[in-house]
């Protein structure tokens, strides 16, 4: 179970990371259940105003399985119903911040922030006051910071424990669960110079496995039937191998002859394409390609440990 939600953690990584291109931090937005007595709606729209946050703050937002977590707790200060017409709910609202690692239970950083909202309803003078959490506020962005730095540290202190992991997880033959493991380290810490041959290496030996996996099943499915069905299934299996990998030139050859005999059997121009090796494209943009459709069917299924935070 330990390496199941290891492997999801670092999956979800690659999303964050890839989206933004920087090799950055990653932090996700977590809102409890329990949380007191917050709307429905004005639940969803705290967990888009802490991606705001983090995103504002040079951080990555990761809503899948993050093991950096930021997580508020609400408590209501004062509530007043005013007697006007319509009638108005006042809220001030006491919304604490913590940043802190979901899986080990282990705090970072908290802030306390103190909102005031007006609606006609309790649901929308929630959401006015959850809108006055400002990203650029000097408190929110201190809070920020002493976080970032907590994440760095535990990337800096357990650098040989990942690539003990990353290792692990090769020999047993999960590859691209390893290669996500190294792709989670952000370039900000002192462990990623350090393992950067080391994904390298796990990248070409992915997208090299890929590869041959998809080239079997095109040309199974081109030698079963020619016609156009078949024709569209291969190409689209083919258009997503990675140039890099050593059996590309095979791709290239199987899908030259089907897309000839596509051509001719339906008189027209061809959507499929392979994909073509970019020089100005470092290999790490290139490993989260191939990792972030693998990241996001990962379920959503960890169970945070928050105790003693709040």
């Amino acid at each position: 179970m330990k390496n199941a939600l290891a492997i999801l953690f670092c999956l979800a990584s690659i999303v964050a990371i890839g989206q933004n291109n920087d090799y950055a931090i990653n932090l996700g937005a977590y809102v409890p259940d329990q949380i007191e007595n917050v709307p429905a709606s004005a639940k969803k729209m705290l967990i888009n105003k802490l991606g705001q946050i983090v995103t504002e703050n040079g951080i990555s937002d990761n809503r899948y399985n993050s093991r950096f977590i930021i997580t508020p707790n609400i408590v209501v200060a004062t509530k007043e119903v005013m007697p006007t017409s319509p009638v108005k709910v006042v809220l001030v609202l006491d919304v604490t911040l913590y940043i802190g690692d979901g899986v080990a239970g282990t705090l970072y950083a908290s802030e306390t922030f103190n909102l005031k909202g007006v609606g006609t309803t309790e649901t929308k003078a929630y959401m006015q006051a959850l809108k006055r959490l400002k990203p650029k506020n000097e408190d929110m962005q201190a809070f920020m910071s002493r976080g970032k730095d907590k994440i760095i540290d535990y990337y800096n202190s357990n650098c040989s424990q990942i690539q003990k992991e990353a290792g692990a997880l090769e020999n047993s033959g999960q590859v691209e669960e390893a290669l996500g493991l190294m792709l989670s380290i952000p370039a900000s810490s002192s462990c990623f110079d350090t393992t950067k041959n080391k994904t390298k290496a796990l990248y070409l030996k992915a997208v090299n496995r890929d590869c041959k996996i998809r080239l079997n099943e095109a040309q199974a499915i081109w030698s079963a039937n020619q016609d156009i069905e078949a024709a569209n299934e291969a190409a689209r299996i083919l258009s997503s191998v990675q140039p890099e990998a050593d059996c590309f030139s095979s791709v290239k050859s199987l899908f030259s002859k089907i897309e000839a005999r596509a051509k001719e059997l339906q008189d027209r121009d061809w959507n499929y394409k392979l994909k073509v090796l970019d020089a100005t494209k470092s290999y790490y943009d290139s490993a989260f390609e191939v990792s972030m459709a693998r990241a996001e069917n990962q379920p959503s299924t960890v169970m945070y440990n928050v105790r003693g935070w709040y």
